[in-house]
């Protein structure tokens, strides 16, 4: 158990601290999140004091400054919630002040994600073969994350194959519907309906295989977030009702999936005021 014991008490040097924090997300949190915690910090204990009970405001600006000198502020703000983290154990657990609690999130510029449209999506779809044009359907049709799709086991599927029980982001579990088409394609394999997907979960392959088809398709280049986002976008342009389409991406918030990932086309607008002249 952790003791309630100030750090003024026991001179806890900030390895110690950071030790002790890291036992602590341990478990807690998601492995690639413990990851990218342990790599923030290791890098934030060269800006902090020995003493970590003398951490202040201007330790972390220092060290954020210094990561906003190579990093967009999109990116130091993934640092900057592992350091309040940090901060907020140590102010729960040992009874001291809380420097992080006082510094605000940066503000970003929204991302610019690359979308594809139907007519794209159906050229890399004629061109595709074999387990490339299932991994494409498969990913279009279901909107998984990559680190989803790399958690993926047969387990994950229904008795009836008509969903997937999946753990997203936040360790959220939620149902995705299986249509069809991934029902036609994990049912070629009934003993291994996952198989088509074992190549691709190292880390780039999926990518990999989305610019390559995009060349051989001559579109622009588009990685596999993008077929997340014609998932979401298909959905709401055959009148599939906002909430629906945030529950099967794994959204806490309808606003999340309006925003970031309902992308209409300019074409859709046509006839849209027909009922008016009438």
């Amino acid at each position: 158990m952790l003791s309630s014991l100030s750090i003024n008490q026991t001179r806890m040097s900030k390895q110690e601290a950071v030790t002790r924090w890291l036992s602590y997300i341990t478990g807690r949190l998601t492995l690639r999140t413990c990851q990218h915690y342990r790599m923030v910090i290791n890098r934030f204990v060269d800006y902090a004091p020995t003493n970590i009970d003398n951490l202040t405001v201007e330790h972390i600006d220092r060290y954020l400054d210094s990561i906003l000198k190579h990093y967009t502020p999109r990116c130091a703000n993934s640092y900057l919630t592992a350091v309040k983290s940090f901060c907020r154990f140590l102010a729960e657990h040992y009874d001291l002040p809380n420097p992080a609690a006082k510094i605000k999130m940066l503000t970003e510029q929204p991302p610019q994600p690359r979308i594809i449209t139907s007519e794209e999506y159906h050229a890399v779809l004629s061109i595709a073969e074999g387990v490339e044009r299932d991994v494409i359907q498969f990913i279009a049709n279901t909107g998984l994350r990559l680190s989803e799709i790399r958690g993926l086991t047969p387990g994950c599927i229904s008795s009836d194959r008509k969903t997937l029980s999946i753990v997203g982001k936040g360790r959220k579990r939620r149902i995705v519907a299986l249509n069809q088409v991934v029902r036609a394609i994990i049912s070629r394999k009934p003993n291994s309906p996952m198989n088509f997907l074992e190549s691709f979960k190292a880390r780039n392959s999926l990518y990999v295989l989305c610019c390559r088809l995009a060349k051989r398709a001559k579109i622009p280049r588009f990685g596999p977030h993008a077929l997340r986002h014609y998932f979401a976008t298909e959905l709401a342009t055959r009148g599939v009702p906002i909430y629906l389409i945030s529950r099967l991406l794994g959204h806490s918030s309808i606003r999340t999936t309006e925003k970031i990932y309902i992308h209409f086309q300019d074409s859709i607008l046509i006839g849209s005021t027909d009922c008016l002249a009438q």
